[in-house]
Order: structure tokens, then C-alpha cells, then sequence
């Protein structure tokens, strides 16, 4: 059986019509399929997982939040059944990955995502990356814009977030190693090369191997930076003052922010985080 979730509050209602035309070419191939909203899951999605089996396929239909939040809900169950992506969000951070936004499979990847821990106790999975610093109060305003019903690129927010942020202190240990900056912009760990929909911003990072691609924005004056911003689309940035920029694959990373406790999971948000840990 095949099973197409679409997330109906997704990018103003893409997913839908991009899930009914999917049913069309099932249809057209005489497979059997159920279509499924998440709201109608209301919540059962381990439910729903624990009722497939290997012969099944499903596909999810949505942004890299929707996957995001499917694959939290079965974590940390095994996955034996086929998973397949229809990016219809906004980023399509994933998706991008793969230069792929018609169906694409994900089983080999879902059994082997990197782990998160909050503040000691919440453990979830990522798919993208996290971060905390600009990008996380960016999503943060993002959040408030999709309630608001408002519109704006990841690009056109960061520039007035740049405005008020403050960089904070950030103490953080990567593979046993300890390091201290005093005035981070952005601080990202990443299972892939995007994030905000496009921005390169680990351009180096695979996906398939065994580490996270960590970058470091630190101690640069606000012009410098704005100069600097436009570049990670490209990946360019990484060709600016290593001073300014670290970049360091590792396995276990914990990190710990001073003034600033917001965090992004894969566009996601989640608030007073004070402690996080990362494994490979």
C-alpha cells in the first residue's frame, strides 16, 4: 500500500494540490493508496507507523518541517518500510541536497540521522541542521510572520535581525576539544550544505558520511558581515577572513550559549535552550 501524509498548513496549501497529483498518477497506474492529512493524524503518527510493513511505501508531502516532525514522532523506532520526500515548503533544505523536488527516497537515510539533545533531556533526530544566533531568530520571526499570515524571504528577515542582535558567548566542546568565543553571529551544525532555503552555509558537508559540518561566525563587525552575508548562497563565504569563520567537521559536539537561548532544528523552534548535545 502506498500512504501520501500531506501537511495542509505547509507553504499556504501547496502540498495538497501537489498530493492530489500525485493520486492522479497512482491512479493512472492502478496502485493503491490511501491520502492522508496530518491533521486528520491528529497526533497518531507512531500509531500510523507501527501499523506498516516493509511492502509499504509512504510519502510525505510537505516542507523540511513536515519531515522533520514525522521522523521525530517515529524516533526512535526502526523504519523498515519505504520513505520517499515531495518537498512542496518553503526551503526544501533537503531537497536541495539531492538538486531533487519530484519524489525522491529517503530510506537510506532516515535510520541514520544525527541526534540532538536539549537542555539534558529532550533527544530528537535532524534531518538539515540546527542552529542558534541569527538563523534561529530569524525562524523565530518567521514563525510569528506564518501566524501573521506574512510573507518575507529568510534573506529580507536576517537583515533586520542583523540590526538588534547581539552576539553572545558560546563555550562549546567538539570531539574533546573545548573552545570559547566571545561574540558569535552564528553558530550552525549541519547534516547538509543549506539552510534558510538555499544559503550554503556548510558548503563542504555530505550527507552520507560519518560527521557534521560545524560554521562559526564570530567577532566581526556588523558591516563586514553584511558584506560577507550575500556570498553564502554560494558558498563563497567560506574564501573570507578565517579569523572571522571556523569550520570543523566532528562527530560529538556540546555547546553552551550565554544570552542567547533560542534554536533552530530544521527550521523549527524551540526556546530557553541553555545546554544542547550532538551526536553522529
Amino acid at each position: 500500500m502506498y500512504y501520501i501524509l500531506y501537511n495542509d498548513r505547509s507553504n499556504r496549501g501547496k502540498p495538497i494540490w501537489i498530493a492530489r497529483k500525485l493520486v492522479r498518477k497512482l491512479k493512472r497506474k492502478k496502485i493503491n493508496f490511501q491520502l492522508i492529512s496530518f491533521l486528520e493524524l491528529n497526533g497518531q503518527i507512531k500509531e500510523f507507523h507501527n501499523n506498516l510493513s516493509n511492502q509499504d511505501c509512504v510519502y510525505l508531502v510537505g516542507g523540511d518541517g513536515t519531515f522533520h516532525y514525522y521522523l521525530n514522532h517515529v524516533f526512535p523506532e526502526y523504519i523498515s518500510y519505504r520513505i520517499f520526500i515531495v518537498a512542496s515548503g518553503r526551503g526544501n533544505d533537503l531537497a536541495r541536497d539531492y538538486k531533487k523536488h519530484k519524489p525522491f527516497e529517503i530510506t537510506h537515510l532516515v535510520n541514520d540521522l544525527p541526534t540532538i539533545t536539549i537542555n539534558e533531556e529532550q533527544k530528537q533526530v535532524f534531518i538539515n541542521g540546527i542552529g542558534m544566533g541569527v538563523d534561529s531568530n530569524v525562524c523565530d520571526r518567521q514563525l510569528q510572520n506564518a501566524i501573521l499570515k506574512k510573507r518575507e524571504s529568510y534573506f529580507k528577515v536576517a537583515l533586520s535581525i542583523f540590526k538588534t542582535f547581539k552576539p553572545y558567548p558560546l563555550d562549546i566542546e567538539i570531539d574533546g576539544k573545548s573552545y570559547h568565543y566571545d561574540k558569535v553571529w552564528f553558530f550552525v551544525c549541519n547534516h547538509g550544505c543549506y539552510f534558510g532555503g538555499g544559503m550554503k552555509i556548510t558548503p563542504k558537508a555530505i550527507r552520507e558520511d560519518d560527521v557534521l559540518d560545524v560554521c562559526i561566525v564570530h567577532d566581526i563587525k556588523l558591516w563586514s558581515l553584511l558584506l560577507v552575508f550575500p556570498l553564502v548562497f554560494f558558498g563563497l563565504h567560506r574564501f573570507f577572513r578565517k579569523k572571522y569563520l571556523d569550520f570543523i567537521s566532528a562527530k560529538h559536539i556540546i555547546a553552551r550559549p550565554r544570552n542567547c537561548n533560542i534554536l533552530q532544528l530544521d527550521g523549527e523552534v524551540a526556546y530557553n535552550v541553555t545546554r544542547i548535545e550532538i551526536h553522529r
